[in-house]
């Protein structure tokens, strides 16, 4: 997903949630924030301070040496050394296996109304493609990695799995329950003073801002379902035409790989092979240079109007293409996001009246409203003018969402930014900003999805990312 939905789609839902404006476009900017939080901008050693003032006396309260930056890039580029802990965390949720024993059902979390409004949890086959990664197309060398790739089937992204579950309640405990939030909080760098003399503001948009951040990764689980936060082949697919079985060479997807989309305006489905040299709507990483995420796929999962063909490569490419509805999808992820704001807001769980129907239809006409890929506009400069178009109640700030990020995204704290390259220099931040109490709640979603991978052995972060200590005292795994 894009700006489009992270700020304006996320806004929307936690108005219909029971929000106020204000409080809702936080909730929206922190979401947004998580795709701006880099690495390149924000890694260097923190100092907090209490005063506000550039000068060379600051009041430093506490310092923190490594910030948990939500988004890769820059010194350490992501294609040479992927973070499992950072992508698997806000981007990539792992998800494709069976609920663990004591994982909340769909009705626990949501109610049976919306459960019922919801499509069911379902889990992927990841051995589709398996003999065909096994043949003599193949070195042994390739074929070694591609079976110790497939190994990780588990890790792809699917919505509603128990992980997302447990994202969701645990993120309508933290918004209802104050004494959570002083309990992260006391774990912090600095912890004391933000619960000192402003702990009443401070623990307010704590709360939001940690929303905000939770709201993220669930919208993700829909826009990124099927791929994972590893470097893996799965995450790569086959020719939309490859046909193993087939005597016919233009079937044998020799070649760099197509894909097939509909974005409404094409009155059809349309091949196109997606590389660096695409417009900016059908651009993705070179084939064979990275196997992390949706890089091969660019940036069609990301468009709420787009409906996309292709042959992953867990799956058996002689079915025929898997097809990816993401208007669809799109509209379930936005139904999510109102049923973790509405309970995180205190108003209840969803009832699937008139109310939410009315909603949903404003929004699903948002999600669909099509944009011509080819052509000169960015398809999310396209979906943010549809949200807007069909709600009106704007945000308390506008953000233009081809600058990344517009000034109006960024959340307020850097007093004194470093002018270093490397991640050696120093940046002063006010303790109390919303750009701290953003890194706090990176940090605690971080430890807690770390935590729930360890807990049920499904996977352990092996990244220097994931094994520095952060704003937060590892102890915060006491309240898992």
């Amino acid at each position: 997903m894009d700006q489009d939905f992270h700020y304006y789609g996320t806004y929307y839902a936690a108005r219909q949630g029971g929000f106020g404006n204000d409080e809702a476009t936080l909730i929206a900017k922190a979401a947004n924030f998580i795709d701006f939080f880099n690495e390149t901008t924000y890694a260097a050693y923190w100092k907090l301070v209490s005063n506000t003032t550039p000068s060379k006396n600051y009041d430093i309260v506490a310092s923190m040496d490594y910030p948990r930056y939500t988004f890769q890039g820059g010194f350490l580029s992501t294609g040479l050394a992927p973070e499992d802990g950072l992508w698997c965390s806000y981007h990539f949720t792992p998800g494709n296996y069976d609920d663990p024993p004591d994982t909340p059902s769909r009705e626990a979390v949501h109610g049976g109304d919306m459960a019922n409004y919801l499509p069911p949890f379902q889990t992927r086959d990841t051995n589709g493609g398996r003999n065909i990664l096994d043949s003599n197309w193949y070195t042994a060398d390739q074929r070694k990695s591609f079976m110790n790739d497939l190994r990780y089937g588990f890790m792809l992204n699917r919505p509603q799995s128990a992980l997302s579950r447990k994202i969701i309640k645990d993120a309508i405990r933290c918004a209802t329950d104050e004494s959570r939030l002083e309990a992260i909080l006391g774990y912090a760098a600095g912890g004391k003073y933000i619960l000192g003399a402003n702990r009443g503001d401070n623990l307010r948009r704590f709360r939001l801002i940690l929303l905000g951040v939770r709201a993220h990764v669930i919208a993700d689980t829909w826009a990124h379902q099927d791929f994972s936060g590893i470097s893996n082949v799965l995450n790569t697919y086959w020719d939309v035409n490859y046909d193993p079985n087939s005597w016919n060479p233009s079937k044998w997807g020799v070649g760099r790989q197509s894909i097939s989309y509909d974005d409404g305006t094409t009155g059809g489905w349309r091949d196109t092979v997606l590389s660096v040299t695409s417009n900016a709507n059908l651009q993705a990483v070179p084939n064979n240079t990275t196997y992390l995420g949706h890089g091969w796929m660019g940036h069609l999962p990301d468009f709420s109007f787009t409906k996309f063909r292709y042959k992953p490569c867990w799956w058996n490419p002689a079915q025929g293409p898997v097809e990816r509805d993401n208007p669809n999808q799109y509209k379930f992820a936005w139904a999510e996001l109102i049923s973790l704001l509405q309970q995180a807001a205190n108003k209840g769980q969803v009832q699937v009246n008139s109310s939410f129907q009315s909603a949903m239809e404003k929004a699903e006409r948002a999600i669909r409203t099509p944009c011509a890929l080819t052509g000169g506009i960015n398809g999310r400069k396209s979906s943010a003018d549809a949200w807007q178009a069909n709600f009106g109640d704007p945000p308390a700030a506008l953000i233009n969402v081809d600058d990344e990020p517009d000034a109006n995204a960024v959340l307020a704290g850097m007093i004194e930014a470093t002018t270093r390259k490397d991640r050696y220099g120093t940046d002063y931040v006010n303790i109390d900003s919303d750009l701290y109490l953003f890194q706090i709640a990176a940090d605690y979603h971080f430890h807690f999805v770390k935590n729930f991978l360890q807990t049920h052995n499904l996977y352990r972060y092996s990244g220097s990312w994931s094994q520095q200590t952060s704003t937060l005292s590892n102890d915060v795994d006491n309240l898992f």
